[in-house]
């Protein structure tokens, strides 16, 4: 008689990560060990309820074969015990034909799975291999995290100038307490990067990081968004939604463009910042919350205060450590630094486009009116145009000057920028605003998908509807 095949299963994780086998029965309990050691598995058998208990306290295993009776404790005993102090290891319960039901009702319980006696070996190599390939899937996913957390650590935020010198001072100062911050900057400098720094760098940085754009969310769904809402709150409403408040938990909330916050909502935001408490539109009951704040505007909020569109007090809470950042005019030595930033973003490790000294002197002189932003739109095109390899000459910067004009009509005028004389800046502006509707209408309306056609951000299209008087539809 041939010697029964196996097929292995190599996991990367099956070297690293135990397999308890728990069975009174020590031929089935062997078998078992049998079957996974040939696939290359790491087991261990015991043959009692505390004895299993006992190992995964010492050795913490990732995936525990249990079988329903046991002498000592019963199977469901054990399973209780694991739930409540070992969650995240993985049980498969064993159940003899007439435990099916219990084994059923010990999935309800938190167990994975169960197999039956006799055991049928492809069945449990089957759901082994599922169950190692959630772990590989799971740990894809922990890497994941750690890497957008790293994403938002001092190395992403670009620049030597003295300028970002002292941001990335105020970004750790922020970071080591809890204090609202305000990030004030024009559009496209990267307030929602830095606010993302704040947070992935203090104390939070494994808790919830909710953004919310005061500006890109219509006035009649914005209190809804932030607060949530009850079931019956108004027409639609046909259960109970959670707001970003809520979602933030005990992590960050980050209210961009909180000058365009309508100034009914300007004091409900002041009580949640004095109060620290939130009520869901449509209910009664007050809802603690323990977020960390911090807002943003492209605006000069206390201009707004004198013109009486923002409220003075709400202005002194969330003003408490004001954070500017410089637009990329005011730190033009940081711009050989970004372009080679985003020339890497955009190819990777291979061998990307150089940039030649002249066409390097003409993008340094350049205003960049949409900032970083603006700045990355252009090596965007410019890798487009170039192929990806060769040399951006002062030519090609002629060439793609028209681009760069664009881009300054879809940002926000800055202080400094060359200015378009009053005649092309009706013809853009009206040029514009039937480009961004006959897109609209081609979308049937849908924002996200008529900014991704047009290549600007939703936040940006959002402001040009308003600007232009679009409806929504």
């Amino acid at each position: 008689m041939k010697p029964l095949k196996t097929e292995k299963f190599r996991s990367p994780l099956a070297l690293d990560k135990k397999i308890l086998i728990v069975d009174d029965d020590k031929k089935i309990a062997s078998l078992i060990e049998f079957r996974l050691k040939n696939q290359g598995y790491s087991t261990h058998c015991v043959h009692a309820g505390l004895e299993a208990l006992e190992y995964v306290k010492k050795e913490t295993p990732a995936l525990v074969f249990l079988d329903i009776r046991l002498p000592d404790l019963s199977g469901v005993e054990v399973l209780q015990q694991l739930q409540k102090n070992f969650p995240d290891v993985y049980v498969l319960m064993i159940s003899a034909h007439a435990d099916v039901k219990v084994a059923v009702d010990c999935m309800k319980l938190g167990a994975y799975d169960f197999i039956e006696k006799p055991l049928a070996f492809p069945e449990l190599d089957t759901k082994v291999k599922h169950i190692f390939e959630q772990f590989r899937l799971e740990e894809e996913v922990s890497v994941l995290k750690r890497e957008l957390g790293e994403k938002y650590k001092f190395k992403s935020l670009i620049g030597k100038s003295p300028e970002m010198k002292k941001v990335f001072q105020c970004v750790d100062t922020a970071a080591r307490s809890d204090v609202s911050v305000l990030i004030e900057g024009e559009s496209g400098t990267g307030k929602e990067l830095v606010a993302r720094a704040i947070h992935f760098n203090g104390a939070r940085q494994k808790k919830s990081f909710i953004a919310v754009n005061c500006a890109a969310i219509p006035e009649t769904l914005l209190e809804s968004e932030l607060f949530g809402y009850e079931k019956g709150a108004f027409t639609g409403a046909v259960s109970r939604k959670i707001g970003k408040f809520e979602q933030a938990g005990d992590g960050t909330i980050f209210l961009d463009e909180i000058g365009d916050l309508p100034a009914a909502l300007q004091g409900k935001l002041l009580r949640v910042l004095q109060e620290r408490e939130i009520e869901r539109v449509g209910g009664t009951e007050s809802i603690p919350i323990q977020g960390r704040f911090i807002a943003a505007t492209h605006q000069d909020l206390k201009t707004l205060v004198n013109a009486g569109k923002f409220r003075e007090d709400l202005y002194y809470r969330v003003n408490v450590f004001p954070i500017r950042i410089p637009p990329l005019r005011e730190r033009k030595e940081d711009i050989p630094e970004l372009l080679h930033h985003f020339i890497l973003k955009k190819q990777g490790r291979k061998k990307g486009i150089k940039i030649e000294g002249d066409a390097l002197k003409k993008l340094l002189h350049y205003a960049w009116p949409g900032n970083i932003r603006e700045l990355e739109n252009f090596v965007e095109r410019m890798i487009l145009m170039k192929g990806g390899a060769g040399e951006l000459t002062d030519a090609d910067v002629e060439t793609l000057d028209i681009g760069l004009n664009q881009a300054a009509s879809v940002s926000e005028p800055a202080a400094g920028a060359v200015a378009l004389t009053p005649d092309r800046t009706q013809v853009v502006g009206e040029a514009e605003k039937a480009l961004m509707e006959g897109v609209l209408g081609e979308c049937r309306g849908n924002v996200s998908q008529a900014s991704k056609v047009l290549k600007i951000s939703r936040d940006t299209f959002y402001r040009k509807m308003k600007k232009y008087s679009i409806p929504v539809r």
